[in-house]
């Protein structure tokens, strides 16, 4: 088994966006002088979450969620009535300019390119949010390609975003695999499309989907070893 091109996520496969997301939360929140415990930011993280669940699921588009996100929260936490889009965009502006990359990455990406392997990424989020951050974390030039959900006008796990990425690279989706933490975006997506990925689990979660990536790694070298080897065990 050999993949010419590989597929990347960015927020929690690339860069933590535990980190990023903190950083700008904070940013936010100490700028308006809102109250910040860990519980909120707990209760915000879910929240937020469940909205990009329903964006995966194409329940909300991207801009009924990014006047949702602050609007509704702050409304139901503080009885604080904001201009949500504005709180957003403000929000963002701190976002990208966070980019601690998980352990691993640049080793990886610089073995992978070594290999004559094609390196991209397709994202959901803004397309000068996801490049600036990649940019600031000095690997934006190791990919081919940058895709974002902004510039597809469709969101992972949509057909859609993977019909337009694969319309802008040289190789098809039989020589391609995808490297994601998300099930719900980047495995559903590949497996829905009908090739092959790898879970990025990171984080220690259930496969709780019945999704059946090709392989399931916990840390970069893990996934290194699988370059080495040609994507066998």
């Amino acid at each position: 088994m050999y993949f010419k091109q590989i597929i990347f996520d960015v927020d929690d496969t690339l860069i933590d966006f535990a980190d990023t997301e903190n950083f700008a939360l904070h940013s936010l929140f100490n700028a308006h002088q809102w109250e910040l415990t860990d519980e909120i930011q707990r209760q915000y993280h879910a929240y937020n979450q469940g909205l990009w669940r329903q964006l995966e699921n194409g329940a909300l588009t991207y801009q009924e969620l990014s006047e949702m996100v602050f609007h509704n929260f702050l409304k139901d936490t503080f009885n604080i009535e904001v201009n949500g889009l504005a709180v957003m965009d403000e929000y963002r502006s701190y976002f990208s300019r966070a980019y601690k990359l998980l352990p691993g990455v640049e080793d990886t990406l610089r073995f992978a390119q070594k290999q004559n392997l094609e390196l991209t990424i397709l994202t959901n989020g803004e397309t000068f949010m996801q490049r600036h951050r990649l940019e600031l974390a000095g690997i934006k030039d190791y990919f081919d390609l940058i895709v974002t959900s902004e510039e597809a006008g469709y969101s992972k796990p949509d057909s859609r975003i993977f019909d337009y990425f694969f319309a802008r690279t040289k190789f098809g989706p039989e020589d391609t695999v995808f490297f994601g933490d998300g099930l719900q975006s980047d495995i559903l997506g590949a497996e829905n499309y009908g090739f092959s990925s790898i879970w990025y689990n990171h984080r220690h979660r259930k496969n709780n989907m019945n999704l059946h990536p090709l392989f399931e790694v916990t840390t970069y070298p893990q996934f290194v070893k699988l370059l080495k080897n040609n994507f066998q065990k």
